[in-house]
């Protein structure tokens, strides 16, 4: 069976970092991309824990700068770092976090040196293959063959390590230790001119990087069994382990610099082969975990806080209609919003609804790269895959694309023209202002973006959405430490709906989560809120009017229309002449 060519996400500036949960006898891995999570029991948190002593939404934790800070949102067991209770703080590589019974680990992973592949000229001296019809030169109980034993019938415990890349370090490692070998590397084949390096270790130096001949890399793909391959490489003489990974020689395992006891000839290369087949089946094991998440992922987003707030939300009714019609085709979409407005999740409704469900949902912010590093995420190079591949078939989400150079935006803007068909990915944009001549928008990409654009409404245009969605986030956010619901008071509604928001949904959001945290069990009130939705400095804020006043002014315009005529203005109104003559007379109009 082939590895199957699921893009892995590969490791970038922010993804260096991982969350290590340890808990309930197992070990699991989470890359850190982006600047927020949330952890918690419930199955929309950033980071969903099977703990049942930890509280659904229990603790948040932000990446400032190049820190990682904690905030515990009133979880009934509070979090302890390093052993030590704490309501906030910070967390540095190698502490350990603990909520419930689990424990998180913050970890900072070093990225693998690509493999450099050159054109030094390659003088194959000797190649050996294991022989199985050789009779045996070594002792049943030395090392090698107790080691291929062993890995033989070996079973894996639970560990979920995260990505391909994560895993793949500590299975290079048991193959340096088993072969008594001072440097390798693992890498694979995302395609027939690709390789991208999952892992690479020299004990000699930290800053060795892996290489190898064009040659010897064509000769190791053709022979699919392990063999040891001596060469001459610009006169130096090289002695490597080559073990292929899969049927198809998807991937490769390569072992040097052996040290003087280490196993040699027959012996290393019926252990080779048994190393290779447990290292082939972890990499399908961990693809699989992959695809099951990328599954879980999608399930999940139906029923979650962001769904139920998009299907909530009455301002973005006609918004909602045009994305499920844009959802059934081809299109390139532009979402226009201001900051804090629903991008990221009408763009995951949009993906959720459509026939590419079953595929990646890619996420990339083009402000949060540099210029080289954009042109690497958007097109990858030898090492890594681009944003294209990665989301094949499913759907690629860019935030702020007027970030990328204009050179950049051309290029992105003729793949987008390239597509042939629907296996390749669908491209939703998210600006926060119209593209137009003049500003910082490529001519060639604007006009991509603006065959489809979908503007996002901002949270003052409805100040019913304001206490529809704080009711939801509360909800989401889980019982206080006592059971209790969170609770508002009537005075902090009402500042709730009084205050502007330019932050929009995510100032709600954040607002909301910092008041529940602040009030513990107690109702939200006006001193835990921000200043800024307290203190007006004199200023009047419009209030909503009465429902009333919504009746009269409703009335007046309907007998306008009618030319006030009562009969039809009943009929318009859906009541009896007899119902629309007592509230004429009620609101005192005058028709």
């Amino acid at each position: 069976m082939p590895l199957p060519r699921t893009p892995v996400t590969p490791a970038t500036s922010d993804s260096n970092y991982r969350l290590l949960i340890l808990g309930d006898g197992s070990v699991r891995a989470v890359p850190l991309t982006g600047t927020r999570w949330i952890i918690g029991r419930a199955p929309d948190c950033s980071i969903t824990l099977r703990d049942p002593t930890v509280s659904r939404r229990h603790l948040l934790l932000e990446r400032v700068g190049a820190a990682f800070q904690f905030q515990d949102l009133g979880g009934a067991n509070p979090a302890q770092i390093d052993g030590k209770p704490a309501r906030q703080g910070s967390i540095c590589d190698g502490q350990q976090l603990s909520i419930g019974l689990t424990k998180l680990v913050l970890e900072l992973r070093r990225q693998p040196t690509p493999v450099s592949i050159n054109q030094t000229v390659t003088v194959v001296i000797s190649r050996e293959v294991a022989d199985d019809e050789a009779p045996a030169t070594t002792s049943p109980n030395s090392f090698p063959a107790t080691a291929a034993r062993i890995l033989q019938s070996i079973e894996w415990t639970f560990a979920d390590l995260g990505d391909l890349a994560h895993a793949a370090e500590p299975l290079l490692d048991l193959a340096l230790n088993l072969t008594n070998r001072e440097t390798g590397w693992l890498a694979r084949f995302p395609s027939d001119s690709q390789i991208e390096t999952l892992a690479a270790i020299s004990s000699r130096s930290e800053d060795a990087k892996p290489a190898l001949t064009e040659h010897a890399l064509a000769d190791a793909r053709r022979v699919r069994q392990p063999h040891l391959l001596k060469t001459e490489e610009g006169g130096i003489e090289h002695e490597r382990l080559l073990i292929p990974l899969g049927e198809q020689n998807d991937g490769l395992l390569v072992l040097e610099d052996p040290r003087d006891d280490a196993p040699s000839g027959q012996e290393l290369l019926h252990l080779a082969e048994s190393l290779g087949k447990v290292v082939w089946h972890r990499m399908q094991e961990t693809l699989e975990r992959i695809r099951m998440r990328d599954e879980l992922e999608r399930l999940r987003f139906h029923g979650t806080a962001a769904h139920n707030a998009l299907l909530t939300s009455t301002r973005l009714q006609g918004t909602r209609e045009l994305v499920r019609a844009c959802a059934a085709n081809n299109t390139t979409v532009l979402l226009i919003g201001e900051s804090g407005t629903e991008s990221e999740e009408l763009a995951r409704y949009m993906h959720a609804e459509s026939l590419r469900r079953a595929n990646p949902f890619i996420y990339w912010n083009a402000s949060n790269s540099s210029p080289d590093q954009q042109r690497t995420d958007v097109f990858g190079n030898g090492e890594q895959l681009g944003l294209m591949q990665r989301a094949a078939g499913g759907t690629l989400f860019i935030k702020h694309p007027e970030e990328m150079s204009i050179e950049l935006q051309q290029e992105f803007a003729k793949a987008i023209r390239d597509r042939t068909d629907t296996t390749k990915a669908r491209v939703v944009l998210a600006a926060s202002a119209v593209p137009t001549d003049g500003d910082s928008w490529a001519a060639e990409l604007r006009q991509c973006a603006d065959s489809q654009a979908i503007a996002i409404p901002p949270l003052r245009e409805d100040a019913r959405d304001v206490l529809a969605l704080a009711e939801l986030f509360l909800a989401s956010i889980g019982t206080g430490s006592d059971g209790s619901p969170r609770l508002m008071t009537e005075r902090c509604k009402r500042l709730l709906t009084q205050h502007s928001w330019p932050g929009n949904v995510r100032e709600l959001r954040l607002t909301l989560e910092s008041a529940a945290a602040k009030a513990g069990n107690q109702p939200i009130t006006q001193r835990h809120l921000p200043p800024e939705l307290t203190e007006t400095d004199g200023r009047t804020t419009p209030s909503l009017p009465t429902l009333a006043d919504v009746e009269r002014t409703h009335i007046v315009e309907v007998m306008t229309r009618t030319g006030g005529v009562r009969s039809r203005a009943a009929q318009v109104l859906g009541i009896a002449s007899s119902t629309l003559y007592e509230k004429l007379k009620k609101h005192q109009i005058d028709c």
